[in-house]
């Protein structure tokens, strides 16, 4: 088997990736019921558990109430002082190349199956070994390349003389587990502990038969300085991968993003177009129904004055039937009837034909009146109507927002047909369409070149 590495950076804290809330692309969701759940506390929980009775003890004996604390994790969410709520550090065996979960089948290599034994142990020994670090959170994950804990602690510091008895303080705690104070940047409790740790690992590593070396330097060619120097580059080179490691998977998730958007304006740019072709078509109706009302309507305004029969048309007919019924009153004589009964009257038998052709064509007239009143009452029914539907069609036309921009397109092609005019329209559509298109082709293109230069 060949030598491995002992991966131990400081980890980013995403509690929502750590206990899969948060599914980045790198994870096999098929895989994620393999993962190992240690501890999984809420951190709100677990500073009532660590400072709770201090924060509790130390308002109790304060006299002022607005020198009591309220939230000691809000406090140090809010500090100044770069401190953190909590810490992470990742714990890896191996990389993807000589230690990936699953083969190409999806069942579980040895060479994971013999990292997970020794992550498995360090995790379960952790809080035993560091009392003063609270594990609250701590998750073994095996849905993504290679098999890695995330270690999440709290720092518990005891024995302050002022202020709360007990707080966060991540050098306070190293040191009340008996690592001695820094000398140097290089030579400080962080990066003994680390050592501790690593080794510690390591021999666990070596009880399964894996064999650590580190990043190819073999500790027996080097003195205690030198190596614990090259351990410090180790870390830093760590660090660089984690950054890299989570840059990526930001990336991913913007590219995911991106991709979203695009399918999004997809959608938008293909439900524009749909309701631009369907303003073109209810252009076209409308256009077609104002063109046939107004017809309609021209239509009966010349029937209408064609049979206009009113005014002058009824005064005329009116004068020449009072003028004929006294020339018939002239010539009949009345007639006085011996019996007493119902007055006669005589008239000549040329009169009376007159009378008689006189009375044919007041019938006829009538006739002819009544035709025309009812000619007419329908044709201003006709027209009321035909006003009221171009009504509503300029109201429809109104509430698209059509009205406008309709006019001004019916004007400019005045002299062309209506269906020359919706040729045209619809052509200018497509255009449109197609210069969108276009333009959404290089925004994908231009996203594709920026891909791919990432």
């Amino acid at each position: 088997m060949a030598a491995k590495t002992i991966s131990f950076p400081k980890g980013k804290g995403h509690l929502t990736h750590n206990n899969r809330e948060f599914i980045c692309n790198n994870v096999v969701p098929e895989r994620t019921a393999w993962n190992r759940i240690y501890i999984q506390e809420p951190l709100k929980g677990a500073y009532e558990k660590c400072f709770g009775q201090a924060l509790r003890d130390y308002n109790a004996a304060q006299k002022r109430k607005d020198r009591q604390k309220e939230d000691y994790l809000k406090e140090i969410e809010n500090s100044g002082n770069k401190e953190k709520t909590f810490y992470e550090n990742i714990v890896q065996i191996g990389k993807k190349t000589d230690t990936p979960v699953a083969d190409e089948n999806g069942v579980m290599t040895e060479e994971a199956k013999a990292a997970i034994e020794v992550l498995d142990r360090y995790a379960k020994t952790f809080q035993e070994r560091n009392p003063n670090l609270y594990l609250f959170n701590c998750v073994m994950h095996l849905d993504e390349a290679t098999p890695h804990l995330h270690i999440d602690y709290i720092p518990v510091a005891h024995g302050y003389k002022n202020g709360m008895k007990t707080r966060n303080s991540l050098t306070k705690a190293f040191q009340q587990m008996g690592f001695a104070k820094a000398v140097s940047r290089k030579q400080n409790e962080t990066v003994a502990w680390q050592e501790r740790e690593r080794e510690y690992l390591t021999e666990l590593c070596r009880e399964q038969g894996i064999e650590i070396e580190v990043l190819g330097v073999q500790r027996d060619n080097l003195s205690l300085p030198e190596y614990k120097a090259a351990m410090h580059k180790v870390e830093e080179l760590e660090q660089q991968a984690v950054a890299l490691d989570r840059q990526n998977e930001i990336l991913e998730q913007q590219n995911d993003n991106l991709e979203q958007q695009s399918s999004e304006l997809c959608g938008q740019v293909q439900a524009l177009e749909a309701q631009n072709n369907e303003l073109v078509l209810q252009a076209q109706k409308l256009t077609e129904q104002i063109e046939e009302a107004e017809a309609k309507e021209k239509a009966a305004k010349e029937v209408l004055a064609k049979h206009d029969l009113r005014a002058e048309t009824f005064k005329m007919i009116s004068k020449e039937v009072t003028a004929e019924t006294k020339s018939m009153k002239s010539v009949a004589v009345p007639v006085t009837n011996f019996f007493g009964s119902e007055e006669y009257v005589k008239v000549k038998k040329n009169d009376w034909n007159k009378i008689l052709d006189a009375f044919s064509k007041a019938v006829s007239r009538n006739h002819l009146l009544e035709k025309y009143e009812k000619k007419i009452s329908d044709l201003e029914q006709k027209i009321t109507t035909l006003n009221e539907q171009v009504e509503k069609l300029k109201r429809f036309v109104a509430s698209r927002g059509l009205g406008g921009a309709f006019v001004e397109f019916v004007k400019s092609l005045a002299p062309k047909t209506m269906k020359q005019k919706l040729g045209e329209a619809k052509v200018d559509a497509a255009e449109h369409n197609r210069q969108r298109k276009m333009n959404q082709q290089e925004l994908i293109e231009k996203d594709k070149h920026w891909q791919q230069e990432m």
